[in-house]
């Protein structure tokens, strides 16, 4: 085999690895800390699951993920990730010194030729800038009942250990559009 051939291969290879991965797009972000208090990661995923499973929402997919803390050689941080159709929340609860961080994230997925090729995305109804009314409340939905159920654990987990609970503006979500 030529040299450039090999080339061309190797290219290819690169080509079909970037559309074979799945990326993101982060819409909104929480987060909050508990300072000196720990509390459990396992319990607080437990929780939001049975939450989920309560409330009856169809077609959730739930799983732990990890990811990388910074680069190939560092730790893995685990997180509980719950997906509907191309909407993704990534749940993380960390010691964090003396306290507890918990965050999540309203992620997008992008994990089609379609959605990254505009022409494509626009003939696939999949244009992101110009969602129906429908999808447009399907994300609302999904983002408010994981969210509302995140609270919930954290709540019931923070009453039973004399915890104070979260304030009004603990509670918001940021959008990041």
């Amino acid at each position: 085999m030529t040299l450039s051939a090999l080339i061309i291969l190797a290219l290819i290879g690169i080509f079909a690895i970037f559309l074979s991965k799945v990326h993101v797009s982060i819409k909104s972000h929480w987060q909050t800390f508990f300072d000196g208090y720990q509390l459990s990661a396992n319990e607080l995923y437990a929780l939001v699951k049975d939450g989920l499973k309560e409330r009856q929402i169809t077609h959730v997919d739930i799983a732990y993920t990890s990811f990388l803390e910074k680069h190939i050689f560092s730790a893995k941080r685990e997180y509980l990730r719950i997906m509907q159709d191309e909407y993704v929340f990534y749940v993380c609860a960390a010691p964090y010194g003396t306290g507890t961080f918990v965050s999540s994230w309203l992620c997008v997925k992008d994990d089609s030729l379609s959605n990254r090729i505009p022409i494509l995305s626009k003939l696939a109804g999949k244009d992101r800038s110009n969602k129906t009314f429908y999808q447009m409340d399907t994300e609302a939905m999904f983002q408010s009942a994981v969210h509302t159920t995140i609270l919930a654990a954290i709540d019931s987990m923070t009453n039973a250990k004399g915890i104070r609970g979260l304030s009004e503006l603990q509670r918001q979500f940021k959008d990041i559009r």
